[in-house]
């Protein structure tokens, strides 16, 4: 029966080995999962800061930064 105590103890090493793996793996993407939000939240900030810039430009000050842009 030794032996079968062993393969039992074996094979829990080697699951304790792999969800220790996964664990690692599990915070590596959590972070980069971090800074994809980040950097999808400053995306949102800015474009609707630039709508709210262009919302309260008036008609004429649009016209002329048009004109100026083909001059």
């Amino acid at each position: 029966m030794g032996s079968l105590f062993e393969e039992l103890e074996a094979r829990e090493a080697a699951a304790r080995v792999r969800v220790e793996e996964l664990e690692a793996e599990l915070a590596e993407l959590s972070g980069r999962l971090d800074l994809a939000r980040e950097s999808l939240e400053r995306l949102r900030i800015a474009r609707e800061m630039v709508a709210e810039v262009l919302a309260e430009m008036t008609p004429e000050k649009s016209a002329v930064g048009i004109d100026a842009d083909r001059g």
